[in-house]
């Protein structure tokens, strides 16, 4: 049960779900928005241009923001690169990751010069901030962007800390829906905090952002997905969340974890978006490493497990100039997905290659199917494949795999019976209660296996 008690913070009422959503409460600053700054490119002079433009292409390099306040405080973005902060020439931040409030002493009415170095990536080539600079008076809050700690036994990985963003006037007693964002490789829990899209469409729909620790460039194997589970059992323990809205999302080595995690627990997502991820990958290259072998490879590859997408649509963007992770990637996760009859939408983009931008021009179009995507509880059909052994359940049908080798299932309720299409690799399927729309001990089974039919009962 979670309990909710009001806590007066000055003229603000916050009411809090439960005592770890206390964790959630941070300061921000309450004012306008900087419009105008100067931006100076790496070797170049500064000119002044609109917050608003700062997503332009850039080359990459040290970039240097400029601009002024008259105010109390201030809150410097976070921003993809984002260097040190300088304000009146004293270094206020050396360059930490987060949203960064300044105090200013002095007068009320002095103006201070704040300077923001932004490093440009070859990835990015843009200025990439979460949201424009406010100057204003201190405030609590609990919306916002803001970190949420948990116990993990990854936390000398990087696990144990999920960045949080809640929406601007967010009902905290609404349960919301969740779209978790996995970062790419050299990323981390901040990077897409640097995504100005994915923030406003969150504040315009209502819905809550989580962003997990990958533990590094893992290419979420086994550790890093239950990392990533973890983390959002977190963010659910903090926030009224609709277990039935929950998403996963990313882009690069975020985008195949997205497919990979989602295609392993199937019945915890209710949509999946994959930007230019692997869905099965190439151990000619560096992922080798990483993975050692095809064993290591099949545990991640989402193309082995795509049966289990049957109730879980995905949207695949891939640019077609992309030369880390070659376009075909996603083409066979598409056409797999297809010939299975399964939904899913592919943009196919021309001239795109592995760059931020290619996100970015997407992302308010994955934050919108994710405000209105609902997964199902008891679907009339499961279809699961097993590559682990902690991989066995999904939709109440679990299976008990037959040994080391993979495991797979397909049954589903029709008018006439229970049918069990397949079953592969399992020695016994059980059922819980409401499982497969309804059926019980009484529904007729209907076997189209021939050969080592496994034993098929119901939980008590």
């Amino acid at each position: 049960m979670r309990v909710r008690w009001p806590i007066a913070l000055g003229t603000w009422l916050l009411v809090v779900p439960g005592e770890a959503a206390a964790d959630l409460l941070h300061e921000t600053v309450d004012g306008a928005g900087v419009e105008s700054v100067s931006l100076q490119p790496p070797g170049g002079s500064a000119e002044p241009t609109s917050w608003e433009d700062l997503g332009k292409p850039r080359s990459p390099g040290l970039h240097v923001l400029r601009f002024q306040v008259t105010s109390r405080a201030l809150l410097v973005p976070h921003c993809a690169g984002r260097g040190r902060i300088l304000v009146d020439g004293a270094l206020k931040d050396p360059g930490s990751k987060g949203p960064r409030v300044i105090r200013f002493e002095g007068d009320v009415g002095q103006a201070h010069d704040v300077r923001v170095e932004v490093n440009v990536s070859t990835y990015e080539r843009r200025v990439a901030c979460g949201e424009a600079p406010r100057g204003g008076a201190v405030l609590p809050t609990r919306t916002g962007l803001t970190t949420l700690t948990f116990p993990s036994p990854s936390a000398a990985a990087g696990g144990g800390e999920v960045v949080v963003y809640v929406p601007k006037g967010h009902d905290p007693s609404k349960p919301a829906p969740l779209l978790v964002g996995l970062h790419p490789w050299n990323g981390g829990p901040w990077t897409y905090a640097a995504y100005r899209e994915l923030l406003e469409e969150a504040d315009a729909r209502d819905v809550v952002l989580a962003m997990p620790s990958g533990l590094g460039n893992s290419l979420y194997t086994e550790l890093a997905e239950a990392e990533v589970m973890r983390a959002i059992d977190a963010v659910e323990a903090a926030l009224a969340i609709d277990p039935r809205r929950v998403s996963l999302w990313g882009a690069s080595m975020g985008g195949a974890g997205a497919t990979t995690i989602g295609f392993h627990r199937p019945d915890r997502f209710a949509f999946v978006a994959s930007y230019f991820g692997d869905s099965k990958y190439d151990l000619t290259t560096y992922v080798k490493g990483v993975l050692g072998g095809e064993a290591g490879a099949r545990k991640v590859n989402a193309l082995d497990v795509v049966e289990n997408a049957r109730h879980l649509p995905a949207f695949l963007v891939h640019g077609e100039a992309d030369a880390s992770s070659p376009v075909r990637q996603s083409v066979i996760l598409d056409e797999a997905m297809r010939r299975l009859g399964f939904k899913v939408d592919f943009e196919r983009v021309k001239g795109a290659g592995h760059e931020g931008t290619l996100v970015a021009r997407y992302l308010r179009r994955v934050v919108e199917r994710a405000a209105t995507a609902r997964a199902p509880v008891h679907p009339a059909r499961v279809s699961f494949r097993s590559v682990r052994a902690t991989d066995t359940e999904a939709y109440g049908v679990r299976l008990v795999r037959a040994g080391e080798r993979d495991a797979f299932v397909d049954l589903e309720k029709r008018d006439d019976g229970l049918h069990v299409h397949a079953a592969a690799g399992v020695v016994e399927i059980v059922l819980a209660r409401g499982a497969l729309d309804g059926a019980t001990e009484t529904t007729p089974v209907v076997w189209h296996v021939t050969d080592g039919r496994p034993t098929l009962r119901f939980s008590k």
